[in-house]
């Protein structure tokens, strides 16, 4: 019983990190101008769950280094 319950356990943590594992990071710009990150599985959800977010700011996949670099910047005009 305790072996299946184990067996069970293992398997239920194997198919749950996957689904942790779709989290992607999005830049966007805060209220103050800034250029900051925020981690979702889905745009729609970064637009929803971004701290601070811009009532005129989109948000934008951080693919690479090279995207990331934009981060910590400011905007002017917000």
């Amino acid at each position: 019983m305790k072996t299946t319950f184990l067996g069970i356990a293992a398997l239920a943590a194997v198919i749950a990190v996957p689904s942790l594992s779709l989290a992607a990071t999005f830049a966007y710009v805060n209220q103050a101008g800034e250029v900051m990150t925020t981690e979702a599985a889905t745009p729609t959800e970064a637009l929803m769950t971004a701290p601070n977010i811009d009532e005129h700011s989109g948000v934008m996949l951080i693919n690479s280094s090279t995207d990331s670099e934009v981060v910590g910047d400011s905007v002017n005009g917000v």
